[in-house]
């Protein structure tokens, strides 16, 4: 039991080994993949704006095609009203074009609001533009930058993963896979040493009786609290002062 276990021991030291390869690794992935989430995002949010634009430059040509037929209702109108020489329907036509008159000047107003909307929109969608080009300059330097160290990174956790396999090879099946249970359960901690009688994961105290076999090596133990694997250091000697 002592020799599976101090290839257990093997084993977490490996994986320890290989901790800061996977954060450096995965930090620099993630980093790159929040950029590309930020970009959808502004993308997405850039194409409902151009929606929106369309859709407002579409309505704009719809009341501006009706203010023309508006208008061209008032011109007729005036052209009508030289040629009236009853008052009571002079009076009927005055009245109905003062009306078209309002109307028109309310289009007008509605339009000239719509327009400055559509000059927002426009410089908000320039704006946005222009960040998400600059995001797309920072996404791309910033996969080349990465890209040497990636691939620097990618060889030493080859290496790492190719080590753990022979070492692997030297267990058995089922200890290899409550190894890794205990590893993804425990923050990347499965075999740890006991100190002061307790588990350093845990800090849960050993019974005397687990002590005693942690010593003699000759089961395999684990912390009753947080499930690791436990084995035995004899603390260092202390040497006493001359007299």
């Amino acid at each position: 039991m002592r020799e599976t276990v101090s290839k257990l021991v093997a084993l977490q030291a490996i994986d320890d080994e290989g901790r800061g390869f996977h954060e450096e690794r995965d930090s620099l992935q993630a980093k790159i993949v929040r950029l590309k989430e930020l970009l959808d995002l502004m993308e997405e949010g850039l194409a409902e704006k151009r929606l929106k634009l369309e859709e407002a430059s579409r309505w704009y040509r719809e009341k501006d095609g009706e203010l023309k037929v508006d208008q061209e209702k008032v011109n007729r109108a005036k052209t009508r009203l030289q040629a009236v020489t009853k008052n009571k329907e002079y009076m009927a036509m005055q009245k109905e074009i003062e009306s078209l008159r309002k109307a028109n000047l309310a289009r007008e107003e509605e339009i000239l609001k719509l327009v400055e909307a559509m000059d927002e929109f426009k410089a908000s969608i320039a704006s946005e533009e222009k960040k998400i080009a600059e995001l797309k300059a920072e996404v791309s330097a910033e996969e080349k930058s990465n890209a040497k160290r990636l691939e620097e990174l990618a060889t030493f956790i080859d290496g790492i993963n190719s080590r753990k396999r022979v070492v692997e090879k030297e267990l058995k099946p089922a200890l290899v896979s409550r190894y890794r249970r205990i590893f993804k359960a425990r923050d990347g901690r499965a075999v740890v040493p006991v100190t002061a009688n307790s588990c350093p994961g845990c800090n849960y105290a050993c019974p005397p009786q687990q002590v005693v076999r942690l010593r003699k090596a000759l089961t395999l133990e684990t912390c009753r609290h947080c499930s690791r694997i436990l084995y035995w250091v004899d603390p260092p000697e202390v040497e006493e002062d001359a007299a």
